[in-house]
């Protein structure tokens, strides 16, 4: 089982559940390579703090796993923190290196039996995650293009020009990302890196954030049809949203 698929500048993030873990993995996307957080690899498995620094130390001085590792920008729960990861082939030899000592067969049998699960399945379990969010995460997208040029049509179509609707596409993007996530397109995309115009917000947002947009914007384009103003669409969106979301 996984979670959302987030958008980031240069990376997408997934956090997938493994034997009962939270495994933070990341894709580059200018080579489409996956990288895993180590720390969440070996907490899962059951290594204490020294194990971990230990096996940290390892990971930089042997000559073949020191070529797989990077330091990544993560999102974490105190803001983006630079964190070690491991390309994901590189992650069964990773996992191998681990020693298997007497004293931890007869003392922690439990984190054994969980460092061999996850050298036989993590790696699969891991690169399957993405492969099944990203199709979804695709569906949401190419489904939410089409909505959309609904809604432009919508508005070109039932709303006369004038001047004071000079900004009525962005007006009515900016009350959907209002109601559903409390910011506006700008807060959005400077909070999620996005520079350049060429950049499309949405390419931004998880499958999930895409689901509601498209869902908001349906009704949007429903209610301008039926000939109702931005003030009544405002409150409709409310009404639907803001107690469902909290």
């Amino acid at each position: 089982m996984s979670k959302q698929l987030v958008n980031l500048k240069g990376l997408k993030v997934l956090e997938v559940e493994f034997n009962g873990d939270n495994i933070l993995a990341v894709k580059l996307k200018e080579n489409g390579k996956i990288y895993v957080g180590v720390k969440s690899i070996y907490t899962g498995i059951g290594l204490s703090e020294g194990q971990y620094q230990s096996q940290t130390r390892k990971l930089h001085s042997d000559l073949v796993l020191s070529k797989g590792i990077a330091d990544l920008q993560l999102p974490t729960k105190g803001g983006n923190q630079l964190a070690l990861c491991i390309e994901l082939d590189f992650l069964p030899l990773m996992l191998a290196k681990i020693s298997i000592t007497p004293d931890m067969i007869k003392n922690k049998s439990e984190v054994v039996d969980k460092l061999i699960e996850y050298q036989l399945k993590a790696k699969d379990v891991l690169a399957n995650a993405f492969i099944h969010n990203e199709k979804e995460w695709d569906l949401h997208r190419e489904v939410g293009k089409l909505d959309r040029k609904r809604e432009t049509s919508a508005i070109s179509t039932y709303i006369p020009e004038s001047k004071t609707n000079k900004f009525i596409y962005s007006n009515y993007t900016d009350l959907v990302y209002l109601v559903l996530f409390g910011k506006k397109a700008k807060v959005i995309r400077q909070e999620r890196g996005i520079t350049k115009d060429s950049e499309l917000t949405r390419d931004y947002f998880s499958a999930e954030e895409l689901r509601l947009i498209d869902e908001a914007e349906t009704i949007v384009t429903a209610l301008i049809a039926l000939g109702f103003k931005y003030d009544y669409i405002k409150h409709q969106l409310q009404q639907k949203y803001i107690k469902q979301l909290n």
